[in-house]
């Protein structure tokens, strides 16, 4: 459970008003609250919890995972039944990659409000996160703290840098090029930074100080929802992964680096792969699986935004979404020819059955995505599920060092890692060849294994996918790809009072 503690008081720290005349406008802390911050170890710790906060509630503030990194695939389809009226085409205006009107609601789609979905092109609550963080790291190093010790302060520090780097790499797959920034209270205008050397520098920033955060921890409430060194590792994959998409004369560089720290975390031994009979387990969340999670808790009212913004909200119906009046459907399923390319008949899966029921190749609201399945045990509100939304887990870095593996033709060792998720899914093992047929096999099992966490249309992106209409719905023409229309619109708030600010071009023709 998260200690939001000081939450009242960190929002007044860091957050910026929207009639700011400066591109950041922090005050130093000192002048905000005097001398009564930082002055324990209750007071940094808070704080830390703070950030966590911070960074929930901007992934929070509307469905940032569903609608960014699983609808533009085009892979999930409006449900032909209604529970009610309210029009939901903004799943539709997404897949067509129809985004200036997902983020201007569009006259006459007053219901699609209650999503928030301008907040996909507000990057503002996220430099709130960044400029958290970077004042935790100065001030531990310019404020003498009686209780804890030098360890302490590396530590507290890599949790921020952490939560600072995951923050940025949000933000590039959202909008490519950001403002990039690390000193404290900074207000300063800023162009926005080439995305590969804003990736650079966290992973150099993050393996500067990943030795310095916990495997695992002693209170296992913590487990995920507070950065570890697997948290730590797997990030620096994923960064590194990004760039070997677009950095193409440094991809081999990428590749090596991301099987290394992949090494590392299997080697740690710190994390396992959970029974896929514990699919509850895992995606409760805070499991031996969970390298890092967004909790949701609603016994707690841990909560993302309104209760519509996390994955389950599109795929889950009665009895697992309540109350049964207005919850007979799904709000949309996974197209049946897309599931069928991922589970041939006559293969078995374990995820197949664990994860779907009988109608899993319905083309309707009967669908029924199992993944998420924790039933919210208080009464008839309307609630979605109570897993968390998972970021990071054991399995996906396991499959990240596949393709890095396969992408060096190192094939015997990336078939291992790839069997090693087939082995727990119960399905057959990779028996083929190295070359494009591995690659395509990790693709697939990637595919399968993270269906609906929020990486699909990322890792169509990095992989170049996205301009392949075999695994895009409405793939991007390569012009298109090369002017950014794989990111989303940037507001227009962006430019105020920042002469050298520009805006994503190919949403601004």
């Amino acid at each position: 459970m998260f200690r939001r503690i000081t939450y009242i008081v960190t929002l007044l720290l860091f957050m910026t008003p929207l009639g700011c005349k400066k591109f950041l406008d922090v005050k130093p802390l000192d002048r905000l609250s005097g001398n009564t911050f930082f002055q324990n170890r209750n007071d940094v710790e808070s704080n830390l919890w703070d950030i966590y906060g911070l960074f929930r509630d901007a992934a929070g503030s509307c469905p940032l995972f569903a609608a960014a990194g699983e609808m533009r695939g085009g892979q999930m389809e409006m449900s032909p039944q209604k529970n009610d009226g309210n029009d939901r085409t903004f799943l539709v205006s997404i897949a067509k990659n129809d985004l200036s009107n997902v983020v201007n609601t569009p006259g006459g789609k007053d219901f699609w409000n209650i999503f928030k979905l301008w907040n996909l092109s507000d990057w503002r609550p996220f430099y709130r996160i960044i400029q958290a963080s970077n004042i935790l790291v100065y001030e531990l190093d310019h404020r003498k703290i009686a209780d804890i010790t030098d360890t302490d302060i590396k530590g507290y520090q890599a949790e921020a840098i952490f939560m600072r780097c995951m923050t940025y790499f949000i933000m590039v797959r959202l909008w490519g090029d950001v403002p990039y920034y690390t000193d404290a209270y900074h207000d300063a205008p800023l162009s926005r930074e080439k995305m590969v050397t804003v990736m650079n520098n966290c992973i150099a920033d993050l393996g500067k100080v990943k030795d310095n955060l916990q495997w695992t921890f002693n209170d296992p409430a913590n487990q995920g929802a507070k950065a570890s060194r697997g948290a730590a590792l797997a990030l620096m994959m994923e960064m590194s992964m990004w760039n070997a998409g677009f950095d193409k004369g440094n991809a081999q560089q990428y590749y090596t680096q991301t099987a290394q720290w992949g090494d590392e975390l299997i080697k740690s031994g710190a994390y396992d792969l959970l029974p896929i009979e514990q699919s509850f387990t895992i995606f409760k969340g805070r499991s031996k699986e969970s390298l890092f999670d967004i909790v949701i808790n609603s016994n707690y009212g841990e909560t993302l935004g309104d209760n519509w913004n996390d994955l389950s909200e599109f795929v889950v119906h009665w009895p697992y979404k309540r109350p049964a009046a207005g919850h007979q459907y799904s709000f949309s399923y996974i197209r049946a020819d897309f599931l069928r390319r991922l589970y041939p008949t006559g293969v078995p899966d374990a995820r197949a059955t664990t994860w779907f029921d009988s109608q899993m190749y319905a083309n309707d609201g009967t669908f029924l995505f199992l993944k998420y399945s924790s039933i919210f045990e208080q009464g008839e509100n309307d609630k979605n599920v109570d897993n968390d939304l998972i970021l990071l887990r054991y399995a996906g870095a396991i499959l990240l060092r596949a393709e890095a593996l396969a992408a060096l033709n190192k094939d015997a060792e990336a078939i291992r890692m790839l069997n090693m998720i087939r082995n727990r899914a119960k399905t057959t093992l990779y028996q083929g060849q190295g070359g494009p047929a591995l690659k395509d096999a990790i693709y697939i099992e990637s595919a399968k294994e993270l269906m609906m966490e929020g990486h699909y249309y990322f890792d169509l992106v990095r992989t170049g996918r996205v301009m392949n209409q075999q695994w895009c719905y409405y793939p991007l023409t390569q012009s298109q790809f090369e002017n950014g229309g794989w990111t989303w619109p940037i507001s227009p708030a962006a430019l105020n009072n920042n002469p050298g600010m520009q805006l994503n071009n190919y949403w601004s023709r």
